[in-house]
């Protein structure tokens, strides 16, 4: 069901509620003309003009309500109709114009009410303009409220000030005896001035409301377009990690070849194998092939999967996924002799930290030689790994943008670095990278250090 289907009945509901109201207006505004023309024969009879500005401000008023009902009652009607006849605005404020008429006419034959055609159809033509300025994409009624009873209000003064009688406004009863009762007390220069104390604020006030209404609708807008770009953001992030999750299904398939290799060539020599002793050998290491290849999957598929680990094997793990064979590449490590075994995950930790380095080989260097420094220590109750290199380093401006899916400076993927903080992150450590633009680079890693009666559940 679409928006305009469903909104349909409740605009025609609202429509004949505002035609009921506007039915039985005139039997609760007859005490209050009434009243008006009370006002109108004290001033004369006193020579007060304060009677005579309050007639005029109460006429305006009880002027404006009928209009503004029938207004906003036909937007109404015809929102109904457009829910099932889409149709242009120009057609729509022509067929509302008409409307507004006939119905002017009924109230004058119907009630005997009195009509301004007039002013009423200036401030109906002032309405519509405003609320085309509100650039509002569907007919809804909070803006024509607001500016429809600012507009018929000010409007209906250009009935009661006698610098406009020429221009066929004001022609009912009770704006003519105004008219002439100030013409009779002599202050139609103060009934003027008011009446355009009234008009120019508040014509500013109904544009600046259509603008108001039209600056929230662009708002808006804007936030349903940025809302709308952040999912597609999203969704290319998304994807790109997917893409990052096949690389590393491919990193994972290299690291298999090794243990499927020995079982191949072990299983080779086991069938040739006629000394028992050899043969229990040879099925001890196919095992423990298998072993290492059961971990490496469990590693990988599974984010909480953990293994104890010693520090020196998981360096060397790395630094066997990294043959830098460029000659101007400087690669050193330094280990801390007697670390205390992680907890972590083998090949998402490895992997990680094998990124960190990827991207401290391809970043720029100014000097002939790029040196590379991997140096792992304890500190407290964490195990450091520092990388660090002498390339051109990050700007401070870069910094904060460095962990964004997609970001690089060295045109690559700018998937690395999301993946490492991720996974550091997963095996509880924190990543910290210090850069100074054209000295270079320190990548800090720290994991926890635990103890084996701490952990109460295996991986």
């Amino acid at each position: 069901m679409s928006t305009k289907t469903a909104k349909s009945p409740q605009y025609m509901h609202a429509f004949f509620i505002l035609l009921a109201l506007g039915i039985i207006l005139p039997e609760l505004t007859g005490t209050y003309l009434f009243d008006i023309i009370v006002q109108i024969r004290q001033s004369i009879h006193s020579g007060d003009s304060g009677f005579l500005i309050l007639a005029a401000m109460a006429s305006c008023i009880l002027y404006t309500i009928p209009n503004l009902i029938f207004y906003l009652s036909y937007e109404c009607l015809l929102a109904y109709i457009n829910g099932k006849f889409a149709f242009s605005l120009r057609i729509h404020n022509l067929i509302l114009i008409l409307c507004f008429v006939l119905g002017k006419y009924a109230w004058l034959v119907l009630f005997h009410q009195p009509v301004e055609l007039v002013t009423s159809l200036i401030a109906l033509s002032i309405t519509l303009e405003l609320v085309y300025l509100t650039k509002h994409k569907e007919r809804v009624l909070m803006p024509r409220v607001f500016i429809g009873f600012q507009v018929f209000f000010f409007s209906q003064w250009l009935n009661v000030m006698p610098l406009f009688s020429g221009l066929y406004t004001g022609t009912s009863d009770i704006p003519v005896s105004i008219k002439i009762a100030s013409d009779y007390l002599n202050n139609t220069y103060i009934l003027n001035s008011i009446g355009f104390a009234f008009i120019v604020p508040m014509l500013l006030s109904s544009i600046m409301t259509a603008l108001i209404f039209r600056m929230y609708i662009t708002n808006l807008g804007i936030m349903e377009e940025n809302y709308q770009k952040a999912i597609a953001l999203e969704n290319m992030q998304s994807k790109i990690m997917d893409n990052r999750i096949y690389q590393e299904i491919n990193a994972l398939a290299h690291d298999l070849k090794t243990p499927l290799a020995t079982i191949r060539g072990l299983s080779s020599l086991l069938a040739l194998a006629k000394d028992i002793n050899k043969i229990e050998s040879y099925s001890n290491k196919i095992d423990e092939a298998v072993t290492k290849m059961s971990e490496m999957i469990s590693s990988f598929l599974y984010g909480t999967s953990r293994q104890w680990l010693d520090v020196s094997s998981l360096i060397g793990y790395i630094r066997a996924q990294i043959p830098v064979e460029d000659e101007q590449i400087s690669f050193t490590t330094d280990i801390e002799k007697d670390l205390p075994e992680l907890y972590v995950n083998k090949i998402r930790v490895s992997r990680a930290l094998v990124n960190l380095i990827e991207n401290a080989i391809l970043a720029p260097c100014a000097s002939e030689e790029k040196r590379i420094e991997l140096k792992t220590y304890r500190a407290l109750n964490d195990i450091v790994i520092v990388i660090k290199d002498n390339g051109m380093g990050i700007a401070e401006s870069d910094l904060n943008k460095i962990w964004q899916i997609g970001y690089s400076t060295n045109k690559t993927t700018g998937l690395g670095l999301p993946f490492a903080k991720q996974t550091i992150d997963e095996n509880e450590g924190v990543i910290q990278i210090e850069s100074q633009y054209g000295i270079g680079t320190q990548v800090t890693v720290k994991l926890p250090i635990k103890e084996k009666g701490e952990i109460t559940c295996p991986a």
